[in-house]
Formats: C-alpha cells, structure tokens, sequence
C-alpha cells in the first residue's frame, strides 16, 4: 500500500468504479425509503437488507447512519451509543460510538449514510449527505462541498502534503465559521487508502466496525509506511501525513457542520505517480451540485 508505482490497470479501476456505484445505489435506495419517525437503528438494518439484497457479502466497515445533531459530530455524542449490527458485530466486541442509536427522523433532519461494501474482494467506502424535508442550513453547507472536493483535488494534484492541506482545510473551515468534523473520525481522518481484499479471517477484526481483513490491511500498511518513512494509509493531520498521497485508491470525505447540522461526502479519489482524479464525474451528490449550480470552484482564504 506504501508503494510509489500505480497499482491498478485500467480494467481495475473500472471495478473500482463499480463497487462505488453500488455503494451509492444503496445509499440512494435507503434514502428514497426514510419514513417519518424512523431510527438511525431502523436506517442501519434498511442499509444492511439492501447490501444483502444486493448480494454484498462482506464490507469495508459496517454501515452507519447518523441523524440530526449527531451529523455534526458535537461534543459528547460518543455517550450515546447503539446496538452494534452485522455481521462483523458479533466478532468485534462493544460498538464504535457512531453506531446506530434510536435518534428519530423528522422533517428537516440532516442524515448521512455511509457505508462500506465489497464486491468480488473490491471495496468501496462512501458517504452520502441528505435531509429529510428541507433545511436552509443543510442547503448552505452542502453548498460548500464540491469547493472543498475541487481544493482537495488541486492540492493533490500540485503535490502538496496530506498534512499541508487538512491544515489548510482546517483554516479554510475557521475562517468561514464551519467545524472540522472529520477530526472525529477514527485517526481523525480526512481520507484512507482503500484496496483489494481477501476474504475476511475467522478472526475478531482488531479495529471494531471495520471487517476483518481491511482492518488488518490498514494495519499492515500502517506498519509498512512507518518502516519505510514513506506515506501513511490514513490521511490526518498527523507528521504520518508529512508526505504526498501515495499512489492509489484514497476514500476522502471531508465532513465540516455547525448549529446542529453536518455534512460530508465519501468518495473515491485515484492518485497516480504525476496526477490525481476523481474516479467517477457521475455520482449522485455531484450531479445534485450541478442541478443546483452551486460552484465547483476551488475553496480558497476569505
């Protein structure tokens, strides 16, 4: 995972591809299905049936669903925590704290759907922002989102360090009043390398939510770049992210809110030895930002 050459063919992007739109049929199919008064609970397990009727078999991580406030991450949401729900559940001990809980959907409520599957030992990691109803705010900080994609793309591209643009990100968040929410995130991750899989071990994975195998993938990467002062697999604002984006497959989800009300996407980001694109032009948040004609130019300092 550490590697400077490109990994993948051309044929293996394309499943890539795939998988990710699979991914984002579900979360659209989930989405089409809320029902007024649902739980994040209810959500997850509608997720879960989905990806089996799907024929999804074996994930990245487990799906989550977050609703109202705790789309924004705030303090102290971690104290309020679900039922873990899955397969991986009965393996990996207590739930992660952005399990499910039995928070209700009502109009106007911010949700975010993400979720992990893998297809043919490919996988895929999305995030997928929504409201139920409508919501001012929901639509003034969904706005922001394909300007924080377009600078995350342009500074990959330069060749600028993970650790230089989740700080530049960090100001840019600031200076307009918004909250880094991502930070949050297990390794307070602002993206990670995703890659093929084997078929998870019958063995506990030793990071809870995630699958068995991804989960020792990350680790073993992890390990490997420390060894060889090379690229982290996460990408944070740690010295581990003092480096380039390795060339690969990057999950990137940038989740910034405030007042009550966050929002992210997750997708997939290909980063070559001299360039980096977006894998797929066509998913449904980008095409929802067209629609609207919210600008797609590059977040830059007030």
């Amino acid at each position: 995972m550490s590697t400077s050459t490109f990994p993948y063919s051309t044929v293996e992007l394309d499943r890539f591809r795939q998988v990710q739109r699979l991914a984002y049929d579900i979360a659209m199919e989930v989405e089409s299905r809320l029902w007024d008064g649902m739980t994040e609970a209810d959500a997850c397990d509608l997720v879960l049936a989905t990806q089996d009727r799907h024929g999804v078999r074996q994930v990245f991580h487990e799906p989550y669903v977050w609703f109202g406030g705790r789309t924004l991450l705030e303090s102290g949401w971690a104290r309020h925590r679900g039922s873990a729900r899955g397969p991986a559940a009965a393996r990996v001990g207590p739930p992660p704290p952005f399990a499910a809980t039995e928070a209700k959907l009502a109009e106007g409520t911010p949700v975010i759907i993400d979720l992990g599957p893998v297809a043919d030992g490919i996988p895929a990691d999305v995030g997928y922002s929504c409201v139920f109803g409508a919501n001012p705010l929901f639509d003034d900080l969904d706005r922001a989102l394909p300007r924080i994609r377009a600078f995350l793309l342009e500074g990959v591209q330069a060749g600028e360090t993970m650790l230089s643009l989740y700080r530049e990100l960090d100001f840019l968040l600031a200076q307009r009043g918004w909250r880094n929410c991502h930070e949050h995130y297990p390794d307070r991750a602002l993206g990670h390398l995703v890659f093929p899989l084997d078929r998870d071990p019958d063995r506990p994975s030793p990071l809870p939510g995630y699958g068995a195998a991804a989960a020792e993938g990350l680790l073993a990467a992890g390990v490997t770049a420390l060894d060889d002062g090379t690229a982290y697999p996460v990408w944070n604002d740690t010295s581990f992210s003092d480096f380039k984006a390795s060339p690969g497959v990057w999950a990137v989800e940038p989740h910034v809110g405030r007042d009550g009300v966050g929002v992210k996407f997750e997708e997939l980001l290909v980063v070559t030895e001299d360039d980096a694109f977006w894998l797929d032009e066509q998913l449904p948040h980008a095409r929802r930002w067209a629609s609207a004609g919210y600008s797609f130019e590059a977040l830059r300092r007030a």
